[in-house]
């Protein structure tokens, strides 16, 4: 997959407002009501993800859980991290 130019990313952007851009990494914090709505929410992700043969990396702690997204073998953002994006987003609305 091919990294986005910067245009492309700014477009992108534009699709996913809750996800913060650092550098070649899109960066997503999520506050849930307890642990296991949090953990619930990571195996969510996680099939989501294994679908879509694309994974983010995740850190959680009791209510909170951050998903880093970028594509390592471009160095960078591509098409495959706002799609991903999109997909968490749709199951956060669900979930918090």
């Amino acid at each position: 997959m091919k990294r986005l130019t910067p245009k492309e990313v700014r477009t992108a952007a534009a699709a996913t407002p809750l996800w913060t851009r650092r550098g070649r990494v899109l960066s997503r914090t999520l506050i849930l009501t307890d642990f296991r709505a949090a953990l619930a929410l990571v195996n969510a992700v996680g099939r989501v993800a294994e679908k879509a043969g694309h994974h983010p990396d995740i850190a959680i702690s009791w209510n909170r859980v951050r998903l880093d997204l970028t594509t390592h073998d471009a160095g960078g953002l591509t098409g495959l991290d706002f799609a991903l994006a999109a997909k968490i987003d749709a199951l956060a609305a669900r979930r918090t």
